[in-house]
């Protein structure tokens, strides 16, 4: 399901179907993110497959780095950015890739902007009761795309929730490492030579 073009998955798949329909839902390629993220935490580091599942984790990542809207998050089909933005997918990514930066399995300075940013898209998304805005509701996989263009949000759909406060723990412990440093004015993680 993993399409290695776009380094982006499919929502889904029907063994009986010849044509297969390539949608890119953004929170089904969290949940791989967010799998692929939990694998790497447990797998030794000589087991034989680690280096493939760490280069499928880097390939998806650099393809959600192309993806990402101007203010933080991603649309709710990955490659349409005429689909609305979503914000458990955006909480994931912020989660998994901030927690790849604190690990070292993603490049500090290249990465670091893309948690942040997608943070701070993700907490203008909770609202003043502390609800989660803007999460798709839970979705079975559709055959079209306005399936997935027209599926609610709601502020009360529950894996909204989990998601930001990964994210947000992610987050904190990002910023407490120690890795931050001031660059022009901007606040950078990793490398302080070169720049």
């Amino acid at each position: 399901m993993f399409n290695r073009e776009k380094g982006l998955w499919m929502h889904g798949w029907v063994q009986s179907m010849a044509v297969h329909p390539e949608f890119r839902w953004a929170r089904a390629n969290g949940w791989a993110l967010l799998a692929l993220t939990e694998l790497l935490e447990v797998l030794p580091e000589k087991h034989a497959g680690r280096i493939a599942v760490l280069a499928l984790y880097r390939t998806h990542v650099r393809a959600l780095a192309e993806l990402q809207g101007k203010d933080g998050r991603w649309h709710q089909l990955l490659d349409r950015p005429d689909s609305f933005l979503e914000t458990s997918a955006t909480a994931i990514y912020a989660y998994c890739i901030a927690r790849g930066v604190s690990h070292g399995w993603l490049d500090p300075l290249a990465h670091a902007p893309m948690a942040i940013l997608a943070w701070h898209a993700v907490t203008t998304q909770v609202n003043e009761i502390g609800q989660v805005e803007n999460v798709c509701v839970g979705t079975g996989m559709g055959f079209d795309p306005t399936f997935y263009y027209h599926r609610p949000v709601s502020a009360l759909a529950a894996h909204g929730y989990g998601p930001v406060l990964l994210a947000g723990g992610e987050l904190l412990m990002l910023a407490k490492s120690g890795q931050a440093v001031v660059n022009d004015e901007a606040v950078m993680f990793g490398r302080a030579t070169g720049l």
